[in-house]
């Protein structure tokens, strides 16, 4: 059967596609004029066409990439610890750890396919969950990076750890710049400036110009943290291959019932 050896390619064609993925359409709707250049929303990237159909293809493409690593990681770290341990409440967690993660893919692909423009109440719940799902992974992945036998090694899982805790804090941060307006002037009109879900305009001496900057910086932070947090898996995916399931093909259901031979012939 054919053997895929440098699997831990996966984490890092993840974390390029899905940094590209945020990237790529802001610099497009900066160039086009519909968006400012300076720290738009990641979101703002999917309001208007083009960049709002690469923007939606390219977060299908890393919520795919995503949902693949996340599975890989599961079956590396059961496969590791069934012959190595008599409890099973940690495989229990990894299941748990594995359906949190996917559904934080899932949230990505919806977040592309529904624009803030569009569907601005959709897509902003769906964010949400995606961005509270994918930091519940990490944190549940972190805690289970330091079972015994070690499957990555003590830098690798602390390094975790620090990824963790900069990915909740900033999560937390951001929903309250966002949920408290934070930084606006007191005698601000917040009204004017969270307008119709149009992707924001502001010069530097606006009155929302520090909120936004704000609120968008730690938003490019957050996301960031969350698809660096994949390339801490390179280690341990070195240590793994993958090998594809075979085909069984019968031959004989192509003949005629009277020479169809009892045999089978198999494709790897």
């Amino acid at each position: 059967m054919s053997e895929i050896r440098p699997l831990w390619l996966l984490p890092v064609i993840t974390f390029v596609v899905s940094i590209i993925g945020i990237a790529v359409p802001c610099v497009i709707g900066g160039a086009n004029g519909d968006l400012q250049w300076i720290l738009p929303f990641i979101s703002d990237g999917g309001a208007y066409a083009p960049e709002k159909n690469i923007f939606a293809m390219l977060q299908n493409i890393s919520a795919v990439l995503i949902a693949l690593t996340i599975y890989v990681k599961h079956v590396q770290f059961v496969t590791f610890y069934e012959n190595r341990r008599s409890d099973f409440f940690w495989k229990f967690l990894s299941y748990i750890m594995t359906a949190i993660g996917l559904l934080a893919a899932f949230g990505l692909s919806l977040v592309g396919d529904f624009s803030e423009k569009d569907l601005s109440d959709v897509h902003n719940a769906v964010a949400g969950v995606t961005f509270g799902a994918a930091i519940v992974y990490i944190i549940f992945s972190t805690g289970l990076s330091f079972l015994r036998p070690l499957l990555c090694s003590l830098p690798v899982a602390l390094l975790r750890v620090v990824l963790a805790l900069l990915a909740t804090g900033m999560l937390i941060f951001h929903t309250c710049v966002l949920e408290f307006d934070l930084f606006f002037p007191p005698d601000a009109n917040i009204t004017a400036y969270n307008g119709d879900d149009e992707p924001i305009f502001l010069d530097y001496d606006s009155p929302f110009f520090a909120h936004h900057t704000v609120a968008t910086s730690s938003e490019w932070a957050l996301g960031i943290l969350i698809f660096a947090y994949f390339i801490t898996v390179v280690e341990e995916f070195r240590k793994s291959s993958l090998t594809l399931p075979s085909i069984n093909f019968n031959a004989d259901q192509l003949l005629p019932v009277e020479k169809r031979p009892s045999v089978e012939n198999q494709w790897n």
